[in-house]
This record gives C-alpha cells, sequence and structure tokens, in this order.
C-alpha cells in the first residue's frame, strides 16, 4: 500500500527508493547509449539494486514493457548493451529467463561509448558536488519540489541539507528507510560485489561446447574447412550468438538448420558465399528453398545435368552478392 503520493504520480521517498553508486549516475548521463538502450539499464537498476541485489532474472517482454518497445527492437538494444559490457547476462538457458546484472566497472566498459578521461575530469574539477549557496525555493499547489520536511524556515533549504544528505543517511539505508523490501528478498543478497560477478562472467563463455547454437556454429566451420582449409577461424562464440538469433528470433527448427547447413557446403555455388553464420541467416530461405527442391526432384541426374544446374543457379543468384 502506498504511503506517500505514488497514485498521484508523484515521486516520494516513502514509497521506496533505489541505492545507486553515483559514479554509476555520473557514468549513465556521459555514455553514449539510445534512450531505449538507457530505459533498459535504469530498470534494469530498479530491478536489482532496488532489492538490494545484484542480478535478476528478466524476460524480454518485461523490459520491452518497462521500455514501451517491442521484443524485437529491445532485443537488439540489449544485445548492444551485452557487447558494451555495459550489460551482463550472468546465465542462458533454454526455457528459464535469462539472468542479467549492471556492470559497475566502468572501465570494462566499451570505450567506443564513453570517455573515462573526461569523466576524471569532471570528478576532479567538482562537476559533481551540489552549489555550496541556499538555493531560493517556492512552493505551490501542485506540490512540485522538495517537501515541507526538507526545506527550512523561509524559502530555502535547510542547513542541514544544504550540502547533501545528512550524515546519518549518507552511508547507507537503515532497515527503517527500505519499505519496498521483504525479509525474502533481504536473505537473498549476494555477498560477492558486482565487481567479483563482472570477472567472472567475462571469463565464463556464453555459449557452452554442449549447446546446439555452439554445435551448429561449428559444423559450419568445419564444413568451410573442408573446401577452404585456410580460411581463417572466426570467433566461435560470435557464431554461436548470430545461431542462437537463427534458431530463437527466426524460430528455425536445428535439425532443419543442420541440413541447410550440409546443402549450402555441398553446393558448388553456396559454399563460395556462405562463409559465415550471418551469411547463412540472411539466405537461408532460398537455401532451404533449394534443398527442398533438390530433395523432391528426379533422384537421378547426369553428371552433365548437375553442373548445368549449378551454372544456371550460379547465375541467377550471383546479383546478390554484387
Amino acid at each position: 500500500m502506498p504511503r506517500g503520493d505514488r497514485e498521484l504520480f508523484k515521486a516520494d521517498c516513502e514509497d521506496g527508493y533505489t541505492r545507486i553508486a553515483n559514479l554509476i549516475l555520473e557514468a549513465l548521463s556521459m555514455v553514449k547509449i539510445n534512450r531505449t538502450q538507457t530505459g533498459i539499464c535504469l530498470f534494469l537498476l530498479r530491478r536489482t539494486y532496488g532489492w538490494n541485489r545484484s542480478h535478476d532474472a528478466i524476460s524480454l517482454g518485461d523490459f520491452a514493457a518497462a521500455c514501451g518497445t517491442s521484443k524485437t527492437y529491445v532485443a537488439r538494444q540489449l544485445g548492444d548493451l551485452l557487447d558494451k559490457k555495459i550489460v551482463c547476462r550472468l546465465s542462458y538457458e533454454p526455457g528459464k529467463t535469462p539472468v542479467y546484472a549492471f556492470s559497475t566497472n566502468i572501465a570494462e566498459w566499451d570505450g567506443a561509448c564513453i570517455n573515462l578521461q573526461t569523466l576524471a575530469d569532471n570528478d576532479r574539477e567538482g562537476l559533481y558536488e551540489c552549489t555550496p549557496l541556499d538555493v531560493p525555493y517556492h512552493s505551490n499547489s501542485s506540490g512540485d519540489g522538495l517537501s515541507n520536511q526538507t526545506t527550512g524556515e523561509g524559502c530555502g533549504l535547510s542547513d542541514r541539507i544544504s550540502y547533501g544528505l545528512s550524515n546519518r543517511t549518507r552511508g547507507g539505508l537503515s532497515d527503517q528507510t527500505t519499505p519496498n523490501q521483504t525479509q525474502k528478498c533481504a536473505e537473498s543478497m549476494i555477498e560477492p560485489s558486482l565487481k567479483t560477478v563482472g570477472k567472472t562472467i567475462k571469463e565464463k563463455e556464453v555459449f557452452s561446447s554442449d549447446t546446439v547454437q555452439y554445435q551448429l556454429a561449428e559444423l559450419l566451420l568445419i564444413k568451410i574447412l573442408e573446401h577452404l582449409p585456410g580460411y581463417k577461424k572466426p570467433n566461435l562464440q560470435k557464431w554461436a550468438k548470430s545461431m542462437d538469433s537463427l534458431l530463437r528470433l527466426d524460430k528455425r527448427p536445428p535439425e532443419e538448420v543442420k541440413a541447410v547447413i550440409l546443402f549450402a557446403q555441398g553446393n558448388p555455388f553456396w559454399q563460395a558465399n556462405i562463409l559465415s553464420v550471418d551469411k547463412l541467416r540472411k539466405h537461408y530461405d532460398r537455401l532451404n528453398l533449394k534443398r527442398i527442391q533438390q530433395r523432391a526432384g528426379p533422384g537421378q541426374k547426369t553428371n552433365q545435368g548437375k553442373q548445368g544446374n549449378t551454372a544456371n543457379e550460379g547465375n541467377e543468384y550471383e546479383r546478390f552478392f554484387q
């Protein structure tokens, strides 16, 4: 039951508040990400720090609803945050909701999206310190501004809060100031720091070698190496991630994907053009159609006929690779 003015959509700490490190707020105000990605970060902080937890299991539907967008779009934005190491995915298992955490080690974020030197300069220059003067304040009937309990006599901030929070509240939240937390959530607090968790996740593979995503990516690589031994070995984790999109987002059955890979790498024309999972995903429907047509066609073909079909196929689809 709300104890403040939440029903009126007026923010009030009596309805609960989130304890967030100042550096996170400073970094989020500077990092070069779009509005939806910022919303994902804030929602993740609300679902974790808002309950004194380091991580939480969150579905794409929850992220999409919180950011007011579609699951397809939010999936791409979340993937970008994972690539930039702003958000960590602690676990991902088929049939289970993925577990995410916010990366508190700003130094590990992608350097292209944040300037750590500028962030340090801003702190050194006192940019984030409050103004050491009483700020004029006038209350109005709509309730904008600070509540009466935080204003002193007259029209300025009281001496106790004019330089920030009092010493009693600056150290952390007391048991009496976390009304939105339950005993169950308090017991589930994770002792290791987020920095330790972040390092653990960095070392941990997202897709293990026994997952279907990794196995299909490895199958494609093996088949490519059969006819192109000098092919530069790719990052199989990235390939497995793209394969996961092919299976999960495009809803392709694993057995069908395997059959399409074998068909593409057994075809003289397509084996020269399908050299990555991204290319496989791009031309998947066309490859699958050709595979089905070949399987349904006459069982006996002369070598000359096969060569003719291959040549025609090459001419037919050459424009797709120009």
